[in-house]
């Protein structure tokens, strides 16, 4: 696992270094994923870190295509480089966001809920009580999870990790909410 900058760990910008899911393969396309409802434009974001500590920035969400492909990147008010993410939906709302190691193979995974009409967004991380538990989950979906200094790592093949990240994402109590973006109104 690389540690990246708060503005390029969050998949999509501002969530605290650590506490994602990880792993040395690709179960998610990094190529392009899901379109989502949320406009491309300028947002107003809060994030609040595993401390407690609350900081807000603006943020312009951009949506990148080519090719019939989608990614996204929030970048930050201080003009931090944001990675290019992709979305891949999970649920009505809810979708696994991957964000590709910086200096080695794999891919980083955290969740973004929007609400309808995609005016909010939320970026969260997996809590890590829920994590605790999630090992029989890893397993029975033929993974493996791995608790490390920064992360959790995944391990097995990446359709068994993809299956495993889709059935952990899908019930939103195993994450914790570390930032909350609203679309600037003009």
């Amino acid at each position: 696992m690389t540690l990246r900058t708060p503005a390029v760990a969050a998949c999509l910008a501002a969530l605290a270094l650590g506490g994602c899911l990880s792993s040395a393969d690709e179960p998610f396309a990094l190529n392009g994923g899901d379109e989502i409802g949320a406009p491309p434009g300028d947002y107003a974001c809060r994030t609040v870190d595993a401390r407690g500590a609350a900081s807000n920035t603006a943020a312009r969400l951009v949506r990148l295509r080519r090719d019939r492909l989608t990614q996204y990147a929030l970048v930050t008010s201080d003009n931090s480089t944001a990675e290019p993410t992709t979305l891949h939906r999970v649920k009505d709302g809810v979708y696994v966001a991957a964000v590709a190691h910086e200096e080695a193979p794999g891919e980083d995974l955290y969740l973004v809920a929007l609400d309808p009409g995609g005016a909010t967004f939320r970026l969260y991380q997996p809590a890590p009580a829920a994590l605790d538990k999630a090992r029989g989950l890893a397993t029975q979906n033929g993974a493996t999870l791995a608790h490390g200094q920064f992360s959790d790592d995944l391990g097995g093949p990446p359709a068994a990790q993809r299956a495993f990240v889709v059935a952990f994402a899908a019930d939103l109590k195993n994450w914790r909410q570390t930032t909350e973006c609203r679309v600037k109104k003009r």
